[in-house]
């Protein structure tokens, strides 16, 4: 029987980077049902909750952002930070591109789930199918990445003499 402290730092690590999650069940010898069910938990409510403070997280970002910049231009800096960076281009490409199903696939593994929850809510937060398509993005990636490592741990168990 796994120890609880085990159980809930693979549920906290999924609801921020799955694919660490999922590596810490592995190596605690979960079994593969229990990593996924653990991983995709934490996932799910990691979505969730940063889903629904997303209003609260980008409002914060903004007024630090507009304080860093009045700070700047009262310090008479010669040149203001950058408000359109390579990152931020590829975001709106992005969105444009492929919509809330795109920010959904990606999500998981690519964008961690705080970053990807935040710019769905921000960008399509009218459109219901939004959260419903992360949840599912994140019950698939969990599935897939719980095999491949239990899958993986246990070949490399067994090559142990």
């Amino acid at each position: 029987m796994h120890e609880l402290a085990e159980i809930v730092t693979v549920i906290t690590m999924g609801a921020l980077k799955m694919l660490v999650a999922a590596g810490f069940g592995a190596g605690f010898g979960f079994s593969f049902l229990q990593n996924f069910l653990f991983t995709s938990l934490g996932g799910c409510l990691g979505v969730l909750l940063f889903y629904n403070l997303s209003a609260r997280l980008t409002e914060r970002a903004r007024l630090r952002s507009m304080r860093k910049r009045a700070q700047a231009i009262a310090s008479g800096a010669a040149s203001v930070v950058r408000v359109f960076t390579k990152r931020n281009r590829w975001i709106i490409r992005l969105k444009h591109v492929s919509g809330f199903v795109g920010v959904a696939a990606l999500t998981p593994l690519v964008l961690t789930i705080p970053v990807g929850s935040i710019l769905a809510a921000r960008f399509f937060h009218h459109d219901r199918r939004t959260i419903p398509a992360l949840l599912l993005s994140v019950v698939f990636q969990a599935l897939c990445v719980s095999a491949v490592l239990t899958g993986a741990a246990n070949q490399l168990v067994g090559l142990v003499p």
